[in-house]
């Protein structure tokens, strides 16, 4: 797929839709690895609560609730370990509209975007969920807390998947250059409202209703994309270049 050729929509269709079962399977596969490994991974995700419960422990309030919750984190684990497998599967599917010159940066590609990530995530798992449960359970000291395990993991594990998510933003700016969706030009010209929908959608997204948690999501989302400007930037330089050379 790393070849120039002209595809009808349906070839576009078809090659979409063996990239999306190769994802699939990576998903599948980090599943059942996490899976086996799920307990090491529970007490991770329920390190940041218990410095705050210390010995109040999280309670079950179904019967098959635990069972449902070793599958969900096994799934959620998956995913997160499959992130390099996705990243690796976007860039062949967009390469074919690319220079030759641009396909050698399919290691950086792949790099960078687990590196932001990562990134992400662990601003989410150690800066943001351990000031925001403490910040919940001492809201009211005259309440007992009584936390049910499900709730807490599913609240864990999707704010650190948003946090690694939306910290992809220069990869997927980038990509958007590349195609001629956007500019760097454009990119900067409209760098208030992208502040603006940045800090909007940090209070949307951060667990506590503060402006110090939102901050923490959103100032360095700024700089990332200011960074995608950069990058922007320099993709279209070398596209230019590359163009008049041949």
């Amino acid at each position: 797929m790393l070849e120039d050729k002209k595809m009808p929509v349906t070839g576009h269709l078809e090659e979409l839709r063996r990239r999306l079962i190769k994802i699939v399977i990576a998903i599948v596969i980090g599943t059942v690895v996490s899976y086996i490994y799920r307990r090491h991974i529970l007490d991770f995700l329920q390190a940041p609560i218990r410095k705050v419960l210390k010995d109040d422990p999280l309670r079950f309030f179904s019967l098959m609730e635990p069972f449902v919750i070793h599958i969900k984190v096994s799934v959620y684990s998956g995913i997160f370990f499959a992130i390099p497998v996705v990243l690796y599967q976007v860039w062949v599917f967009v390469a074919p509209g690319m220079l030759p010159k641009e396909r050698k940066y399919l290691l950086p590609f792949i790099l960078m975007g687990t590196i932001l990530f990562l990134f992400g995530a662990g601003l989410c798992y150690y800066a943001v969920l351990p000031y925001g449960t403490e910040f919940f359970i001492n809201f009211d000291p005259s309440l007992k807390s009584s936390i049910n395990i499900a709730s807490y993991l599913s609240f864990t594990m999707q704010m650190i998947m948003i946090f690694g998510l939306v910290f992809e933003l220069p990869l997927v700016l980038v990509l958007l250059a590349k195609i001629g969706l956007v500019t760097s030009v454009g990119l900067a010209k409209k760098r208030k409202y992208a502040i603006l929908i940045i800090f909007i959608a940090a209070g949307v997204l951060t667990p506590t209703p503060d402006p110090l948690t939102q901050t923490i999501m959103a100032v360095p989302l700024i700089a990332l994309y200011e960074l995608s400007i950069i990058l922007a930037r320099i993709f279209a330089k070398q596209k230019e270049k590359t163009e008049g050379e041949s």
